[in-house]
């Protein structure tokens, strides 16, 4: 028989994955239609869980981090601390190995966003993608 406090600490535990995936999925700019589809489930769904109005959230953390390429427990670790890189100095070294002037930032900027369309469709024509 499963203790109020071993049920309380798989809830807190719960509880702390959840903030996990949140703060990855918030600090990468993730999609959250891109990931639904990606793990095979509808918006509202993958939505759902985000929120904590699911209540297998582990085994929904494990699903995730296998479709963004982590261990199984990537979300799941006790040391667990997301800390977002600067993506504007990151595109900057990336694309110039320096500062970007304000019309390169632009062009980076509309760059990135017909690279995110060409994957937005790319993903609309592969049933498992």
């Amino acid at each position: 028989m499963t203790s109020f406090n071993e049920h309380s600490s798989f809830n807190h535990h719960a509880d702390q994955v959840l903030k996990n995936i949140n703060s990855f999925i918030e600090g990468e700019g993730l999609k959250r239609k891109r990931l639904a589809k990606k793990l095979g489930m509808s918006e509202s769904n993958f939505s759902d869980y985000l929120n904590g109005k699911r209540s297998n959230i582990l085994d929904f953390a494990v699903k995730l981090a296998e479709v963004l390429g982590f261990k199984e427990i990537y979300f799941m670790s006790s040391e667990f601390d997301y800390q977002p890189v600067e993506s504007k100095e990151l595109k900057a070294i990336a694309f110039s190995a320096g500062t970007l002037s304000q019309e390169g930032e632009e062009g980076l900027n509309q760059l990135l966003r017909v690279c995110e369309l060409i994957e937005t469709y790319s993903m609309e024509d592969q049933p498992n993608a």
